[in-house]
């Protein structure tokens, strides 16, 4: 919970941009329910973030095997949960599952990469590099 407001006071408190979505995806991990959200959303009210409840922890699951950093993917022992992702404006969920994030931290146990614990200065700056990208033509 602490990740979540050191995330709207390091980013979105800081980048003003209208053109970002944040997606908070709740789930019941550590005894959480649905009734939670409400309150936990205070924790980040910026505009641009949309809260949603994953009882069945679909998005979890769908990443428990996704998350890749240094050519080497990781398979967790249960659903992802506690992970910050990072996408590109292009990126799209299609028939093959998720689309792999640009850039993604965590605050798991296991066999994740310790240099991706969360960050919220580091998450920030990955961001500004992703805006920072020009728009491709259409």
């Amino acid at each position: 919970m602490r990740g979540v407001s050191s995330l709207q006071e390091k980013w979105l408190d800081q980048q003003k941009r209208d053109d970002i979505a944040v997606f908070v995806v709740w789930s019941d991990q550590l005894f959480a329910g649905a009734r939670h959200v409400p309150e936990a959303a205070e924790l980040m009210p910026d505009r641009r973030a949309r809260h949603y409840w994953d009882g069945d922890r679909v998005l979890g699951r769908a990443y428990q095997d996704r998350l890749e950093a240094g050519g080497r993917r990781f398979e967790l022992d249960r659903e992802a949960w506690d992970v910050w992702l990072l996408f590109d404006r292009d990126a799209r969920w299609g028939e093959g599952g998720p689309p792999q994030p640009s850039w993604w931290e965590h605050q798991l146990r296991g066999p994740l990469p310790p240099e991706r614990r969360l960050d919220p200065e580091r998450f920030a700056a990955r961001a500004a590099q992703l805006l920072a990208r020009p728009r491709p033509p259409r």
